[in-house]
Parts: structure tokens; C-alpha cells; sequence
């Protein structure tokens, strides 16, 4: 019992994990963004932080 409850929670903590970092990537990418007029340089920002996602 206490080996599926230590399994379960390894899962629950990589899944949680996971997600913050994905969180934080699309913060960085609405960050990169001028949102008034976004430039080809802010699209290419947001390409290379897509890629390592």
C-alpha cells in the first residue's frame, strides 16, 4: 500500500511539475510580445521558446 501511495505521489509531484514549467514558458512568451504591434522579431522570440517546450 504505502509503495502505490509513494508512486502516486512521484506521478502527482512530475505532473505538477510539468505543468509550472509549461506555465512558465508561456509566461516568457507573452513577455517576449510587444502586444500593441508584435514585430517579426517578437515572433521569432516566441518560435524559439515554443521549441524548447
Amino acid at each position: 500500500m504505502t509503495t502505490l501511495a509513494l508512486n502516486a505521489a512521484n506521478r502527482s509531484f512530475a505532473f505538477l511539475g510539468s505543468f509550472m514549467d509549461a506555465l512558465d514558458k508561456a509566461i516568457t512568451m507573452a513577455r517576449a510580445v510587444h502586444h500593441d504591434s508584435p514585430s517579426e522579431a517578437d515572433m521569432h522570440k516566441v518560435r524559439a521558446i515554443a521549441e524548447t517546450i
